[in-house]
Formats: C-alpha cells, structure tokens, sequence
C-alpha cells in the first residue's frame, strides 16, 4: 500500500496541494499533522507509524515535512527498513529507498550523521577528562535548592505555628509533600 503523509506548521497554511499531489501519486491513504516539525508529537506521523506495514511505501512531497534533523530522518528510516517498508520524496526524487542510488545516498547521510555523533562523543569526553583535571565538580550538585529550602521552611513554619494540615501548608508554600519530607530528613 503507497501510504502519504503531509504536515503544515500552523493552522493558516494549507494541507490540500500536499495531498492532492500525493493523491495523484498513488496514494491509497494519507495521515497529516498541523505542527512544527520539530515536535515529536506529532499524532499522524505516530498513527502512521502504527499503521504501517511491510511491503508499503510511504510517500511525502519533501523530506521536511517528516523528518525534523538529520538524526530524526536516520532514526525514521532505521524504523522503514525494520518494518520492510520503502520511503520516497516527491520533490527530491533521490530520496527513495526503492532503488539503489536512493539507498545508497541514504546511507552517505547515515555514515555522516554516527561521525558526526562520534565526534560529539570524542569533544565530551576530552571535555570531561579537562574539568576533571581543573577538579571541576561534576554531575548534579547534591541536595535541595536555596529556593526548596526556603519553601520548605515557609511549609514548616505554616504546619509548626498555623496548625495548617501538612498538605495545605506545602500548597501554600508551593512546595510538594514528597520534597518537604525529603529536604526534612536531610
């Protein structure tokens, strides 16, 4: 089954010449978002995701109207060819994992997209060994905020001196019950 999808950015554009020219396309079912792309949650795009199956081919008038990054279109494209389904780009016609140059061109894109994640990975890790070498404190410093602290002592003020019930003086101070009895046990 040819299976389309289109998406605007906001409720002012519209989706009709997409899904006209994925209906002269062959489509037999069309799944649409009215959503940034670079929003994961898109509701179409996860419908059809569900819907899918292997042997269909999903159509899209251009790459940005599915995929928001590079990463993104890698992970999508990983999710096609697990399912056994092909991808094609009306508008950008090497895109179409149905032929062999569109497969390859998508796995130039591939190869590009892990080095430039293994070079992330490189930079952190120099970065790291540096600040680890400058005794630079790491990680998520440890216990409560000045603020919560503060929250918790309005919170206890309120429970101590107003005889308000715990609950309404953590409402109160803005503070949850689970993080006035954890900052109090500290």
């Amino acid at each position: 089954m040819i299976v389309g999808y289109a998406r605007v950015s906001t409720p002012d554009q519209k989706l009709e010449s997409q899904i006209n020219l994925l209906k002269e396309a062959g489509c037999e079912k069309i799944y649409t978002d009215i959503a940034s792309g670079v929003r994961e949650d898109r509701s179409g795009l996860k419908e059809m995701l569900k819907y899918l199956r292997k042997g269909d081919k999903v159509l899209t008038y251009k790459n940005d109207r599915i995929f928001r990054s590079l990463k993104n279109m890698i992970d999508l494209i990983d999710q096609f060819n697990e399912k056994g389904v092909h991808f094609k780009s009306l508008s950008e016609p090497e895109f179409d994992t149905t032929s062999a140059n569109g497969k390859f061109l998508l796995q130039i894109f591939a190869a590009v997209a892990e080095f430039e994640r293994n070079l992330i990975s490189e930079r952190t890790k120099v970065g790291l060994s540096n600040a680890r070498r400058r005794k630079k404190l790491l990680g998520r410093p440890k216990g409560p905020k000045k603020e919560t602290i503060e929250k918790y002592q309005y919170a206890k003020h309120l429970y101590d001196n107003m005889n308000l019930p715990i609950e309404q003086a953590c409402k109160r101070a803005g503070v949850s019950k689970a993080t006035f009895y954890r900052v109090e046990k500290k």
